[in-house]
């Protein structure tokens, strides 16, 4: 007898299941909507070779391992399916990052200056072959992400802007401002320490993997794990014949729990960190006195390779219980390049994703579902992807700036965008408004 039982890992939803879920949806959408950003929708199906190893790294997701994704040879038949013409490797999509990534190289190669900045986002199905032994009601086969990204900009503000969607994103859907919490990073300082070392590629993996898991147990998640964790960094970095400069960075990168870039820090990693450690406490400074809790955390390398320079995770804090890595992202500058089949090496990039699953139990367990919720949307079906851009005058592309501009967007109760391209020339602002339909635009 056939079973009547979904796949491991998949489930069949029904009923108010889905009604939370296009709950979460509408809100998520409605607060990519009123700030610019436009939707996008790629195939469930990807070259396999967008996921090569080479492309995405190897550091330790599951793309670039043929049993950790779903694989499917496509076939191209002609007319009748009497003759094969083509097949081709492919796979069901296990993130939605390296998809975006395609589709602006695409973009760039039809319009050229024109297609940059832009602003998407995204709510995607997505697939990973995960060993059936670790599944759990937020780690399945089947699951979905909604993310954004920011495509074009080099600057601060276009972080500040993605971190803080996340911080609203999640204040609509119900929960505290006051129990969200950010961990921040700069990849860069990861990057710089590990060349600094003469580690090896598969060196560098280990120990990011070791600094990833150390700051998931600062946050709260698994802390019981830290003594194992502490003793496998060491044994690593105990083959590496390290100086005592060296070393001192990594056990201060490895136990980093200060939340600031202090003068201890400074003086452990060197004047040639002073840049990047310099942006992050600007960032860290700017978002807290927007009223965010943030805090520098310089084992937040984050999994994926792709990624290049500030990274975070989200987590909640709800009556004493932490909910990890909500959602996470960063910047990854060279992954669109891959694609554009040019000289170019470097388009810069920075979003972030949700957990769809992992975010439903978060707001199951604080009651953002115990009630019903009333919500009304205007749905536009014209060019524009904003009524207004907001740009700041004098500073762009600082996270001053842009903040201040999204304070003055804030108060006009519109689908209002801000600007946070690296220079404000009025051709380029003017440009950017034609392109995207923008009728008015308003200095701030």
């Amino acid at each position: 007898m056939i079973s009547s039982q979904p796949l491991v890992g998949t489930s069949d939803r029904f009923g108010a299941d889905l009604r939370r879920r296009d709950y979460m949806s509408a809100v998520l959408r409605h607060t990519a909507y009123t700030r610019g950003f436009e939707p996008l929708a790629v195939p469930i199906l990807e070259r396999a070779a967008s996921f090569a190893e080479d492309v995405v790294g190897r550091s330790p997701w599951p793309e670039w391992n043929p049993l950790g994704v779903f694989a499917v040879p496509v076939t191209d038949y002609s007319a009748g399916y009497a003759d094969t013409t083509a097949t081709e490797q492919a796979l069901i999509i296990p993130e939605g990052t390296v998809s975006v990534a395609r589709w602006t190289a695409a973009r760039l190669a039809e319009l050229g200056d024109r297609a940059l900045p832009v602003k998407v986002c995204y709510d995607l199905p997505c697939h990973r072959n995960e060993p059936v032994d670790v599944l759990h009601t937020t780690k399945l086969r089947e699951f979905s992400q909604f993310g954004v990204e920011i495509i074009g900009p080099a600057n601060a503000a276009a972080d500040a802007e993605v971190v803080l969607f996340v911080h609203d994103a999640l204040a609509a859907l119900g929960i505290p401002e006051e129990a969200i919490r950010v961990r921040l990073n700069d990849v860069g300082t990861f990057t710089r320490a590990a060349a600094d070392s003469g580690f090896t590629h598969e060196t560098a993996v280990a120990v990011k993997e070791y600094l990833d898991a150390l700051a998931e147990c600062r946050a709260g998640k698994n802390p019981e794990r830290k003594p194992d964790l502490v003793k496998g960094l060491a044994d690593v970095l105990d083959t590496q014949h390290l100086d005592q400069e060296q070393r001192a960075r990594w056990d201060l990168m490895a136990g980093h729990d200060t939340g600031a870039c202090d003068p201890v820090t400074r003086t452990v990693l060197g004047p040639d960190y002073a840049t990047s450690l310099d942006g992050l406490q600007t960032l860290r400074d700017y978002l807290g006195a927007a009223g965010l809790t943030v805090a520098v955390d310089l084992g937040v390398v984050r999994s994926h390779e792709y990624y290049t320079g500030v990274s975070f995770e989200v987590d909640v804090v709800h009556h004493g219980t932490v909910y990890a890595e909500i959602a996470g992202g960063g910047r990854y500058d060279k992954l669109i390049g891959h694609f554009t089949g040019t000289s170019v090496t470097a388009v810069p990039a920075t979003g972030f994703a949700f957990g769809m699953e992992r975010l439903a139990v978060l707001l199951a367990v604080i009651g953002a579902f115990d009630t019903p919720a009333v919500r009304t949307e205007t749905y536009r079906f014209d060019t524009p992807s904003a009524d207004q851009l907001v740009v700041p005058e004098g500073d762009p592309g600082t996270v001053s700036g842009y903040l201040r501009a999204r304070a003055a967007a804030d108060r006009r109760r519109h689908r209002v965008d801000v600007w946070v391209g690296d220079t404000a020339e009025p051709i380029d602002v003017t440009a950017y408004a034609r392109a995207r339909g923008i009728s008015e635009v308003i200095w701030c």
